[in-house]
Formats: C-alpha cells, sequence, structure tokens
C-alpha cells in the first residue's frame, strides 16, 4: 500500500467523520427534512463525498445512528465492570435517555434498521450487550428478574416518541424520565 492510498484511506475516514458531525446538527436543527447540500457545505465538502459513503440519505441517518449504538455498546460494555450492576444499568439507562433528547435522528433510524443492515448489526450488538448487563444485574438481585432488553426498548422508544413529539428538549425532564423507566425495570442502585 502506497503512502498516497493510506492517505486517501485517511482522508475518507475523516471525510466520513466530518459529514456525519454535519449531519447531525443539521438533523437537530432543522429535522431530518434538511437537504443534503447544507449537510455537504457544513461539513466542508461536496455532495458527491456524502453520496460515496452514504448512497441515500436514509444511509445516512443509520450511519449516525450505527455510530450512536455503537457508543451504546461501548457504555454497556464498560458498565459490565461496575461492581454493582444494578447502579452500572440505571446510569446507562439514564443517559441513553438523556442522549435522547433533541434527537431526531434515532426515531428514524428505528424505522430503518429493516432496511440498513449495518443498522440492524448494531442494534443486534447494543442489544447483546444490554442482555449481559441485565443477566449480571439480576444475577445480584438488582433487577427485576423478568425485565428484558425489549422492555427497555419499548419503553425508551415510547419515550424518545412522546417528548420528542412534544418537542421537550430539557435533559432534565429525560433524566427524570429515564430514572422512571428504571424503577419500573426494579434498577436497585
Amino acid at each position: 500500500m502506497t503512502a498516497v492510498t493510506r492517505r486517501k484511506r485517511a482522508d475518507a475516514v475523516r471525510n466520513r467523520e466530518r459529514v456525519l458531525e454535519a449531519a447531525r446538527e443539521v438533523f437537530a436543527e432543522g429535522g431530518l427534512d434538511a437537504c443534503m447540500d447544507v449537510i455537504a457545505e457544513r461539513a466542508g465538502v461536496g455532495k458527491a463525498t456524502i453520496y460515496r459513503s452514504f448512497p441515500t440519505k436514509e444511509h445516512l441517518i443509520a450511519g449516525i445512528a450505527v455510530d450512536r449504538l455503537a457508543h451504546v455498546e461501548r457504555l454497556l460494555t464498560e458498565a459490565l465492570e461496575d461492581e454493582d450492576a444494578g447502579a452500572a444499568f440505571r446510569r446507562v439507562l439514564v443517559a441513553m435517555a438523556e442522549a435522547n433528547a433533541g434527537d431526531r435522528v434515532m426515531l428514524e433510524a428505528l424505522r430503518l434498521s429493516a432496511t440498513v443492515p449495518e443498522l440492524a448489526e448494531a442494534r443486534q450488538a447494543a442489544t447483546a450487550a444490554l442482555e449481559r448487563l441485565m443477566r449480571r444485574a439480576k444475577s445480584q438481585g438488582r433487577l427485576r428478574r423478568d425485565a428484558t432488553p425489549d422492555d427497555v426498548r419499548v419503553l425508551l422508544s415510547g419515550l424518545t416518541q412522546t417528548l420528542a413529539a412534544e418537542q421537550q428538549h430539557d435533559t432534565r425532564l429525560w433524566r427524570r424520565y429515564g430514572n422512571l423507566i428504571a424503577d419500573a425495570l426494579g434498577a436497585v442502585g
């Protein structure tokens, strides 16, 4: 591999990250109907650069969600190292709820997982990490024995859809509901 090939690949990775960051900002400001031209301008790249990594706007939205789910998977994996799995579960659940405040992309991404394989894979990886943490919390008696990852998904999705529809962006409110969900699932800690 030549230095030119490596530099191009490094540039492509940097451009992809710039596009994702710009898209996050643009979608947060103006919603998912934002024009790709605006995202390209914000990222400082041409539209062709966006389309090389993301063939459609749905793929761009899915790319943002994949990054977010990878972050959630890392949080859950790190939480497994916590001595008190119930407290760790609560902390991650609340962090997930807070992250959804003002995040228009995740609502749309929930609908895309069937059409974008990378998103489905990222959801599966995050769910597997969640299952491991929940299993550990249950074994410590720090979580309801009947609590499931589907319970978390449904409750967080309901929270996200409801508060997003009401245009509630105050993270204190999202944190409160994240804690209420943790309480409902019996998370001790």
